[in-house]
């Protein structure tokens, strides 16, 4: 049972529905150019950070060469226009590739998570980055750190092909969160793994730790062979939201929402975290699509949070390169942030 005090402080966080069966609200949905203004394709666009304060997106590809795309956020916040800036390659990666799938600032360090899509050439990594200049949308790999062999891909363990690790998430005190796609082969089918890296005082220096609890991994019938983790993130009060996404031949897709309690990093729990919340985004109005990337978007004049969402083309003509923009529905005995 979901204890009373969570729910009053999940009722005071502004990117919260409240109460949370208020569900959410569709602002706007925009579709961006499948090329640069240089004629440079752009798309796969699997992870994103926000700088608030700066009006600007920052996308991770994972294309082949993966590359970041910056967009300055112009116009008002419900009728954007978007000034893209050209693809910046990850600059400094030796000949091993890699495959951006998330993308964090932690501090004065960025981070990225590179998916292990063919493991003989491509382990499964988190790499420290540095990031060009504040008016620069580019980075350059510092270091790279393998993931725990019970993570790299192997016959009956490991991440799946192409399934992970999915979603990374800066916390307090030095730590990274990161999950994985979909379950790992060792693992119950339905509890998706979590690992914590605490980051040491030198660039050098990452140390992996397993913990407990898991989170609950619960397709939506009918998606079951290609229904995965897409982003996790961090908010107030250490509570998490999670992004799901699901596609079933030829054409039909799912993305779900969930919110999960705060994770006790130390704690011993047989089963998995269940979800106290999930909403059907599709539903709501979500262009039918590989949404993957999700991240904290600007306050409304109303006070509400607002969560914006970006999807990958997989470089396929048949999708598309989008962003939406959701707010929290909030009742008037919610407080501060109601519409």
């Amino acid at each position: 049972m979901i204890a009373i005090q969570l729910l009053a402080a999940l009722a005071l966080n502004p990117l919260l529905p409240c109460p949370l069966t208020a569900g959410w609200q569709l602002l706007w949905q925009q579709e961006l150019p499948k090329q640069s203004a240089m004629g440079i394709p752009i798309g796969g666009f699997s992870g994103m950070q926000t700088l608030l304060k700066q009006q600007q997106i920052i996308l991770l590809s994972d294309a082949p060469r993966a590359f970041t795309l910056g967009i300055d956020w112009r116009g008002s916040l419900l009728n954007p226009r978007w000034q893209l800036s050209e693809p910046q390659p990850i600059q400094g990666s030796p000949n091993t590739p890699l495959d951006g799938e998330a993308l964090v600032q932690s501090g004065a360090a960025w981070w990225m998570a590179s998916e292990a899509r063919d493991a003989s050439i491509q382990p499964a990594e988190l790499l420290l980055l540095n990031k060009a200049s504040s008016s620069n949308f580019g980075f350059s790999l510092i270091n790279r750190f393998p993931l725990p062999q019970e993570w790299q891909p192997a016959l009956d363990s490991g991440l799946l092909p192409n399934q992970g690790p999915e979603a990374l998430v800066a916390l307090s005190g030095k730590h990274l969160l990161m999950a994985a796609e979909r379950p790992l082969k060792q693992d119950p089918p339905n509890q998706l793994r979590l690992l914590l890296a605490e980051i040491k005082s030198k660039p050098d220096q990452l140390q992996f730790k397993q913990i407990l609890p898991s989170l609950e991994y619960q397709p939506a019938a009918g998606a079951e062979a290609h229904w995965g983790l897409t982003e996790l993130i961090a908010i107030e009060n250490d509570a998490f939201l999670a992004l799901w996404r699901g596609y079933r031949e030829p054409n039909q897709w799912w993305s779900r929402l969930e919110l999960f309690a705060p994770i006790q990093l130390s704690a011993k729990t047989k089963g998995p975290l269940k979800p106290i919340a999930q909403w059907d985004l599709i539903g709501l109005g979500l262009a039918p699509d590989n949404w993957e990337a999700m991240a904290e978007g600007p306050r409304l004049g109303d006070g509400r949070s607002t969560l914006l969402l970006a999807s990958d083309d997989n470089f396929n003509p048949l999708q598309a390169n989008r962003l939406a923009l959701l707010a929290p529905l909030r009742s008037a005995s919610c407080g501060k942030g109601r519409p």
